[in-house]
């Protein structure tokens, strides 16, 4: 069984297309990652995933089930996603947040009952958020917001999370927290995660496959090492880089070098 699979869909946005016959699948309990350049397409995939955006072609599953056949209560009961952002015009507490991930869950009268309230303060406590319960949202900061909104996804009690860049504009500490957090809920709970991620070597550190996408398509998809090959890098993100091994880590390693049109690191003169 696959935790997704996506066969050649195509999305388009009026008259501009922006998925080609693209192809991918994500295994269970796997920790994938989706990189590449701006207006490569991955927020708008991480949408067709979920069911956001209606592709023009193709079909999609998520653990064997046909998304064309799913109400969005039943995708939201497999699927949750975590946004970069939140808009919420009222200042709410953090635990009616959370709590707000039961919807897909609740019966027809939509009052929630002792086992919900349960399931959410375990979900602030798996995030480390209960402590803030009884804040506003308006009152977090980034990093705080980022768990929070990670509570709520899990409080839906899905079998897949996707994230769109739940680290960016956090500092390094809450990047490294967010992302420990992901690999430990992913163990703790066996989830599948699947997010987007414009920091290249975050990624490497702790995906399991990578997928590189560039105006719509696949560029390469598989484990870190294969993914991350400088020819292909450069092509991508059309800058110079060297990538080497993190002694640190044993991870692959991206850094860019200055220059965007002076001949690679690897060119020979």
């Amino acid at each position: 069984m696959k935790a997704v699979i996506a066969d050649s869909i195509s999305l388009s946005y009026a008259d501009r297309q922006v998925l080609f016959n693209l192809s991918m699948e994500v295994l269970p309990e796997e920790f994938f990652i989706i990189i590449g350049p701006n207006g490569a397409g991955k927020s708008t995939l991480l949408k067709a995933l979920t069911a956001m955006e209606k592709t023009d072609a193709g079909t999609i599953s998520l653990f064997e089930k046909p998304l064309s056949t799913c109400s969005r209560r039943q995708i939201a009961r497999i699927a949750a996603l975590v946004p970069q952002t939140i808009h919420i015009n009222f200042p709410f507490k953090v635990a009616d947040i959370v709590l707000m991930g039961r919807s897909p869950h609740l019966g027809l009268v939509g009052m929630e009952q002792q086992e919900d309230y349960h399931i959410a303060a375990m979900a602030m406590e798996l995030t480390e958020t209960i402590h803030l319960a009884h804040r506003r949202l308006n009152q977090l900061s980034g990093g705080e917001r980022q768990r929070v909104l990670l509570a709520r996804a899990i409080c839906q009690q899905p079998r897949i999370l996707f994230l769109d860049e739940p680290t960016a504009s956090l500092d390094l500490m809450h990047q490294i927290r967010i992302m420990d957090l992901l690999s430990s809920l992913r163990q703790k709970q066996k989830l599948t995660v699947c997010m987007i991620s414009h920091d290249i070597n975050l990624a490497a550190m702790y995906a399991d496959r990578m997928l590189l996408m560039k105006n719509g398509r696949v560029e390469a998809l598989g484990n870190p090492e294969v993914v991350l090959n400088q020819n292909l890098l450069e092509e991508s993100y059309e800058c110079r880089l060297l990538v080497d091994i993190n002694p640190a880590t044993g991870t692959r390693r991206v850094m860019p070098l200055a220059g965007r049109f002076a001949p690679a690191a690897h060119e020979t003169k």
